[in-house]
C-alpha cells in the first residue's frame, strides 16, 4: 500500500474513533476495554474564526425546485480571519490537563485587541458558568426535560429548544458564537438543525462532560475495533446488500410449533434464513429495506485520489459524484406509501420520523483552511461564514412571515386571522400548515415527501460550522512536515492538488418528533417480547433495531452500544433458550462480565416501572432522570473491580516472591487508595481548584512570554 493510501486510511479510521469527552461514553469505554482497544488523551485545543466568502465567485444558482449545487469555489475566493477565540491545554499532573483561553500579546500602543478579547472572554466565562450551574442543577433534580421552560409550563410535555434557552436566558453573542458552532460540530449539523435540538439533550452533555472533560482518540483506528468485535463471529458476509425481508410460507413448515424463519434477500438474489434480524443501520435505511425499496438517492462511494493497482475500482467513487451530490437528504420511503396490511407498517411509520442530514468529509493538506497565523493553529479549528446566523431556526421564517402579514393587516386596518401570531404558541396543526414549503438551511424550497420535517445538508449551506482537525496532533505516525487535515462540513473546497479523499455520510439529528419516536420504537420492541412469549408473534416481532438514533441523547457511539445491549436482553427475555452461556463462563475482562452489574440494574428498574407505572416511564424520561446516576454507579463498580483485580495481583506477586512485581503491585494499591480518598466530592473539588491554580500559573507565564515576543508554546500542549 502506498504512503498516501496509508494516510487516507488512517484519516478515515479516526473519523469514527474520536471520543470527545469520555464522560459521555461509559458503556463504549467498557466495550473498548473488554476487547482490548487502546485509546489515549488528546489536548483540548480549539480555535474559532470567521470566513468571508466572495459572493461574486459562487456558482450559478439552480433552477427553481432544484437543490443547490455543490460549492466549487476554491480557497482563493475566501478570506480567513484571525480567531476570535482560541485555547490551549496545560498539563498540571500526570493525568490531568486543563484548557484555558489564549490572550493576544498586550501592546501599549494598541491595547484595543487585548481589551476586546478580554471582554469577550469575560462574557463567555460568565455565561459558561451560568449554563454549567443550571444544567447540573436540573440534572441532579431529575428535571432535565423541563430545562428552558417557564415554571408554569412544567409537566406539559413540550420540550424547550436550544434556541429558546439561549434567547430567553439572555446569553451573550460572544458566548453563542463559541457555543453553537462547537456543538454544531459535535452533532454534525447546520445551525438551523442545532437550534431545533431540545435544550435538555445539549445541556445534559454539558452537565456530564464539563468542566473537566477529557478528549480522547482510539490509538489504532476503527479497523482494530471492527476486527476485535468480529473476532468470535463464525460467518461474516462482506459486500452484501440486503434488499428485502420476507417470511417463509407457513404451509411449507414441517414443525408447526416452530415460528417461521425470516428470509433476507440480497442484491444477488440469494435467500438466507434467520430466527431474528437486528438492523444496525440508519433508521431511513432500515425503513427502505423493510419496505422492499432501494434508496432513492444513495450516497456516493468514497473518492480517493490515489489507489493501488490491485484495488477494486467498484469500491470507490469519482470526484464528479462528490461535486454534484444532491445536498438534500432524501426520504427513501414514507409511511403513507405503505399499505395497511404490510407486515412492517408500524416499524416503518416510526423509523421515518428520524430526520437525517448529509455531510461531506474531506481529507486534504490545504492549510488555507486554518488561521493565517501558524501560531493560532489548534487541534480542532472551527470556522463559520460571516453571513451565518447562529441562532437561525425554521421558526424564524415562520415568525418573519407572520410579522409581515400582521404589519400589512394593521396598515389596511383589518382584523387578524384565526391563528396565533406567536409561532411558539401555535398548535401542531397550525405550525405544520405555516411551515409547509419552508426549508431549513437552504434558500430553495425543499420539503421531503411524507414528512413535515424539513431536510437540509449543513455542508451545502453557509449557515453551518466547518471543523478542520489536524490529524498530526493525534497520529504521531504522520510526522510533522506535512499537515494532514480532515474537514467536516466544508463551506468551500480545498485546492485540487491537496485533495486526498472525499466521503459523504448521513447523521441523525434530534428534534421533539424524533425524541418521541425513540420512545415509540422502544415501546414497540418491549411489546414484541410479550407477543413472542405468548406465541402470538408475527414476522415483525423478530425484527429489532439498534443504532445511535435509537437511544436518547445526542446520536453518538454510546447510543449504539447501549441500544445493542438492550436488544440482546430483549431477545433473551423473549426466548430464554437463547441465553448466552458466555454470560456465566466469560472471562472477567469481557463486556458481558463488565456489564453484568449494569444489566441487573436495568432489569431491576424495568420491573419497578412495571410495578409502579406512575409518571412518565418513557425511555427518554428514564434516561434524563437516571443516566447520570448510572454513570456514577458505574464508576464505583469499576473502581471496586479494579481494586479487587489489584488485590488479586498483589496476592499472586506475594506468592511468587517477586520484588520488582511487588513494587508495581504496591503502587497500584496506593493508586486505588488515592482514588478512594478522592471519592469525597469536597476533596475532589478542592483538588480540582488546586489544579486550576497550577494551570493559571502556567497560563500567565505563557502570556508574559508571548507579550515579550518569545515563544511560550512549549509551556502548553498546543
Amino acid at each position: 500500500m502506498s504512503h498516501k493510501s496509508k494516510i487516507d486510511n488512517l484519516l478515515q479510521y479516526h473519523l469514527l474513533t474520536q471520543l470527545p469527552f469520555v464522560e459521555y461514553y461509559p458503556n463504549l469505554v467498557r466495550l473498548y476495554r473488554s476487547i482490548d482497544v487502546k485509546f489515549h488523551d488528546a489536548d483540548n485545543t480549539l480555535a474559532c474564526f470567521d470566513v468571508t466568502l466572495d459572493k461574486s465567485s459562487s456558482s450559478s444558482s439552480s433552477s427553481e425546485g432544484d437543490a443547490l449545487p455543490v460549492l466549487t469555489r476554491l480557497t482563493k475566493d475566501v478570506d480567513i480571519e484571525a480567531p476570535y477565540l482560541s485555547s490551549r491545554s496545560y498539563k498540571v499532573s500526570s493525568d490531568h490537563t486543563i484548557t484555558l483561553p489564549d490572550l493576544p500579546p498586550l501592546s501599549i500602543w494598541n491595547p484595543y485587541p487585548f481589551g476586546r478579547r478580554l471582554l469577550g472572554y469575560y462574557r463567555i466565562a460568565r455565561d459558561y458558568v451560568r449554563m454549567l450551574t443550571v444544567s447540573k442543577e436540573f440534572m441532579t433534580q431529575g428535571q432535565m426535560m423541563e430545562i428552558g421552560k417557564d415554571a408554569s409550563e412544567w409537566g406539559n410535555g413540550r420540550l424547550a429548544s436550544l434556541r429558546e434557552f439561549l434567547i430567553k436566558g439572555g446569553y451573550s453573542h460572544d458566548f453563542s458564537a463559541f457555543f453553537v458552532p462547537l456543538f454544531a460540530c459535535v452533532c454534525t449539523c447546520s445551525f438551523d438543525r442545532m437550534m431545533e435540538y431540545p435544550a435538555c439533550v445539549v445541556l445534559e452533555y454539558v452537565a456530564r462532560c464539563m468542566p473537566f472533560g477529557r478528549m480522547q482518540f482510539v490509538s489504532s483506528g476503527v479497523k482494530e475495533v471492527t476486527e476485535n468485535l468480529s473476532k468470535n463471529i463464525g460467518t461474516i458476509h462482506y459486500n452484501t446488500m440486503v434488499e428485502k425481508i420476507i417470511e417463509v410460507d407457513p404451509t411449507s413448515m414441517t414443525d408447526e410449533k416452530k415460528p417461521c424463519p425470516i428470509v433476507l434477500i440480497d442484491s444477488k438474489g440469494v435467500h438466507r434464513e434467520f430466527d431474528h434480524v437486528i438492523f444496525a443501520t440508519q433508521a431511513n435505511q432500515a425503513a427502505a429495506t423493510l419496505a422492499g425499496q432501494k434508496a432513492s438517492k444513495p450516497l456516493p462511494k468514497p473518492y480517493v485520489t490515489s489507489r493501488e493497482k490491485d484495488d477494486d475500482e467498484s469500491n470507490y467513487g469519482c470526484k464528479e459524484e462528490h461535486d454534484f451530490t444532491d445536498p438534500v437528504t432524501p426520504k427513501d420511503v414514507s409511511a403513507e406509501s405503505i399499505s395497511t396490511d404490510h407486515p412492517f407498517r408500524h416499524q416503518i411509520n416510526t423509523l421515518t420520523k428520524f430526520p437525517y442530514e448529509r455531510t461531506q468529509v474531506v481529507c486534504h493538506t490545504d492549510t488555507s483552511f486554518l488561521p493565517k497565523d501558524r501560531a493560532s493553529w489548534r487541534l480542532l479549528n472551527i470556522a463559520k461564514s460571516t453571513t451565518a446566523d447562529i441562532l437561525a431556526s425554521p421558526l424564524d421564517k415562520v415568525a418573519a412571515e407572520l410579522e409581515q402579514q400582521r404589519e400589512q393587516q394593521e396598515r389596511q386596518e383589518c382584523t387578524t386571522t384565526g391563528f396565533s401570531m406567536d409561532p411558539l404558541a401555535m398548535n401542531d396543526s397550525e405550525l405544520k400548515n405555516r411551515n409547509k414549503g419552508y426549508d431549513s438551511g437552504i434558500s430553495s424550497p425543499q420539503w421531503s415527501s411524507g414528512s413535515n420535517t424539513p431536510t437540509s445538508t449543513a455542508s451545502q449551506s453557509h449557515n453551518s460550522a466547518m471543523a478542520t482537525h489536524i490529524m498530526n496532533n493525534t497520529a504521531t505516525s504522520l510526522g510533522t512536515t506535512t499537515k494532514f487535515l480532515q474537514t467536516t462540513n466544508p463551506i468551500f473546497q480545498p485546492k485540487p492538488e491537496t485533495l486526498i479523499s472525499s466521503a459523504w455520510f448521513e447523521r441523525a439529528v434530534v428534534n421533539p418528533e424524533s425524541m418521541k419516536a425513540v420512545d415509540e420504537l422502544n415501546q414497540q420492541m418491549e411489546e414484541q417480547i410479550d407477543r413472542l412469549l405468548d406465541s402470538t408473534s408475527s414476522v415483525a416481532d423478530r425484527v429489532w433495531f439498534v443504532g445511535s438514533y435509537a437511544y436518547p441523547g445526542i446520536p453518538l457511539l454510546e447510543g449504539c452500544v447501549v441500544s445493542a445491549a438492550q436488544v440482546m436482553e430483549r431477545i433473551i427475555a423473549a426466548e430464554p433458550d437463547l441465553r448466552l452461556a458466555a454470560s456465566v463462563t466469560a472471562p472477567k475482562e469481557s463486556l458481558l462480565k463488565r456489564d453484568e452489574p449494569m444489566r441487573e440494574r436495568r432489569l431491576r428498574r424495568k420491573q419497578e416501572m412495571v410495578q409502579d407505572p406512575i409518571g412518565d416511564n418513557s425511555a427518554s424520561a428514564v434516561y434524563f432522570t437516571t443516566a447520570w446516576k448510572d454513570t456514577l454507579e458505574d464508576e464505583h463498580i469499576w473502581a471496586e473491580q479494579e481494586r479487587a483485580s489489584l488485590e488479586e495481583a498483589k496476592q499472586v506477586v506475594a506468592a511468587a516472591s517477586s520484588q520488582s512485581l511487588g513494587t508495581v503491585a504496591e503502587k497500584g494499591h496506593f493508586s486505588s487508595a488515592v482514588g478512594s480518598w478522592t471519592s469525597n466530592v469536597y476533596v475532589e473539588v478542592a483538588w480540582m481548584l488546586l489544579l486550576y491554580i497550577a494551570a493559571i500559573v502556567q497560563w500567565w507565564m505563557v502570556f508574559m512570554l508571548e507579550s515579550a515576543g518569545f515563544d511560550g508554546s512549549r509551556w502548553a500542549l498546543a
